[in-house]
């Protein structure tokens, strides 16, 4: 399933229009006529609606609806935002069919008195086209409609949602969005998400193979595109990868547990985890079925940059690592010069899938250099928000503001793959955006991080690409937590619980 930019939406309908055909008036009317189904199978007889239009083809949408909606012996109300002088041709003739079916229509310059005595409000106010806050007596009226308490449907997109950024400092909160063709950037990110909440994408009638005439760069992970690993009855663990964790330090040996579990349920064949030394003995009572090595004491030269690689005493540990097939670096490791010295020196030789997770992700945002090295190799980093900031230098905040150009200038920077985590997890490679938005609060507890790298790097040992290793890992973990959800809270979900339910549905 595609995800869409604006400036993408806006091509597919020019190009449906000018090269397959298809009148916009066509397109309008497929469009209004499939929500107006939607909307009558939500409500009773003879419901009361208020339908709030712009002067642009979302407003067009909006007519469309009404003149259905009344067609079926519903009390139909426009509220026009706008002014005819600015409609489109396509607007304008809906609009005058609404005022020949005798349908009310108000046009208001301020918010209206009273929304009490309607059932259901329809959103079709501004469309994908806004760029920028709403402001004056636009906001009122988005806010009398936000403070109604009545059911809301927003047309296409939540009027004040900004398609490609997902910022809506000033929207509608819909119930439910039904969106043309395909889905769009902003219903899936950050407040933009929150206010979309159900999202129904609309058929309105562009042919499926349009799509394909184009480079788009989103699509959302469904049943039907993720892959998980290949099995077969006549393998050994040989066949699904010899998996390296660096993982733990003291106090922080959960999380080398978490990724060595998940790793190992996820269907790695054979699991290897190094250690700093003095946690063997826990690491050997909690980990029946993985291996264990122990990093040797990694030498320091004063003021001068170690080459570990040199190091007299060093060379079993890296012969051993360089067996490995794919690797995983972080979780619990903390940030010190040693875990410096050692993920500096790895990431010059590691030519294999490498995953860069949790204390990597410090030890980064703190030497850059370090991602010099891993420049145009099979690395992916799997950073949350604040981590990803940090690597990017800037704030949190401006994160949120535009998360895709952040993506897409630090893969293209440093040639590499990266999996923001969040409430919408993202995918980015050189090629686009994978969302995923599976998952619940459940997953809003330490340790979920941990167990996400886990089920990647098994994934990868598997002989999935990064891609999809990550898409599929992410996921797979987060319709856990759903089918989790359905038989306990899922404020009582707990890392454990995805490991032990992973495949298990």
């Amino acid at each position: 399933m595609f995800v869409l930019s604006r400036e993408e939406m806006y091509a597919i309908d020019k190009y449906t229009i000018e090269n397959i055909g298809i009148p916009g008036q066509e397109l309008m009317e497929n469009a209004g006529k499939e929500c107006s189904k939607f909307i009558n199978d939500l409500i009773l007889p003879e419901s009361k609606i208020a339908i709030f239009c712009g002067s642009g083809n979302n407003g067009g949408d909006g007519f469309v609806v009404a003149r259905y909606l009344h067609n079926w012996k519903h009390l139909s109300k426009i509220f026009l935002m706008g002014s005819t002088d600015k409609m489109s041709p396509e607007t304008l003739i809906n609009f005058n069919r609404c005022k020949e079916l005798g349908i009310s229509i108000n046009k208001i310059e301020k918010e209206p008195d009273d929304l009490n005595d309607f059932d259901l409000i329809i959103d079709a106010i501004f469309g994908v086209g806004l760029k920028g806050k709403i402001k004056g007596w636009q906001a009122n009226v988005i806010n009398k409609i936000n403070e109604s308490e009545k059911t809301i449907v927003a047309i296409d997109i939540a009027s004040g949602i900004d398609a490609n950024t997902g910022q809506a400092k000033n929207a509608i909160k819909a119930y439910f969005t039904l969106t043309m063709a395909a889905m769009k950037y902003g219903q899936l990110l950050g407040e933009g998400r929150k206010k979309s909440s159900e999202i129904l994408v609309i058929d309105i009638g562009i042919p499926g193979d349009v799509f394909l005439q184009f480079p788009l760069k989103g699509k959302l992970a469904t049943y039907d595109n993720v892959v998980f690993p290949y099995r077969s009855r006549f393998s050994h663990k040989g066949n699904y990868g010899k998996v390296g964790i660096i993982a733990g330090s003291p106090g922080f040996t959960g999380a080398a547990i978490l990724a060595s579990k998940a790793a190992l349920r996820a269907g790695a064949g054979m699991i290897t985890l190094f250690h700093l030394q003095g946690l063997e003995t826990i690491f050997e009572n909690q980990l029946l079925e993985i291996m264990t090595y122990i990093i040797p004491k990694l030498p320091f030269g004063k003021g001068e940059k170690s080459n570990l690689l040199e190091s007299e005493g060093l060379s079993e540990f890296f012969n051993k690592l360089n067996s490995m097939d794919v690797l995983l670096i972080g979780p619990g490791i903390g940030i010190s010069k040693e875990m410096y010295d050692l993920l500096d020196q790895i990431t010059v030789f590691w030519n294999k899938p490498l995953i860069l997770d949790a204390d990597a992700l410090n030890i980064i945002a703190d030497n850059k250099n370090i991602l010099e090295n891993i420049s145009g190799k099979q690395v992916i980093l799997t950073p949350h928000i604040g981590e990803f900031a940090r690597l990017c230098d800037v704030t949190t905040e401006d994160i949120l503001l535009d998360p895709l150009r952040y993506l897409q200038n630090f893969v293209a920077k440093y040639k590499c793959n990266v999996l923001l985590k969040s409430a919408t997890s993202i995918y980015c490679g050189k090629t686009g955006f994978i969302f995923d938005t599976t998952g619940n609060d459940g997953l809003s507890t330490g340790g979920s991080g941990d167990v996400l790298a886990g089920i990647i790097t098994s994934f990868a040992g598997q002989q999935l690409s990064l891609k999809n290793a990550a898409v599929s890992a992410s996921f797979l973990m987060g319709e856990t937590a759903e089918k989790l959800a359905e038989i306990r809270k899922p404020a009582s979900i707990i890392p454990s619980d995805i490991i032990e339910n992973i495949f298990k549905y």
